[in-house]
């Protein structure tokens, strides 16, 4: 077998180094640590929902550069097209579940406010 081919050296296969990798660990920890403490504080609705979607992107993205090593060189353009068609996969089965519950809930939850007088149970 010749020496020169080393499968390890092409771009495609190296992976981040292990300085990249502890940037990438603190980074999520401080932004889930962030995300943490928004949730602890007494803020309106609509400003929590859009600090920790901010928060969760931002991890999100630092996740993908740091971790999964994406980016736009040439070596890398099957990542990036496995992200592409992840991402509606993702979103239709996070999608779909939330609309499973929420139907389901419906369905399921007496209405509030409803008192069944005159209704037998199966207690009584």
């Amino acid at each position: 077998m010749s020496s020169h081919y080393n499968p390890l050296e092409h771009p495609e296969v190296q992976q981040g180094t292990t300085g990249r990798y502890i940037a990438a660990f603190l980074a999520s920890a401080a932004l889930m640590g962030g995300a943490y403490y928004a949730s602890t504080q007494k803020l309106p609705f609509v400003e929590f929902v859009t600090m920790a979607a901010g928060l969760s992107l931002a991890a999100l993205v630092s996740q993908l550069v740091l971790f999964f090593g994406l980016n736009v060189s040439q070596a890398q353009i099957w990542k990036g097209i496995a992200l592409f068609l992840a991402v509606p996969l993702f979103i239709i089965t996070i999608g779909m579940t939330v609309w499973a519950f929420s139907s389901l809930y419906a369905r399921t939850m007496p209405m509030d406010g409803m008192v069944m007088s005159g209704q037998p149970t199966l207690l009584q």
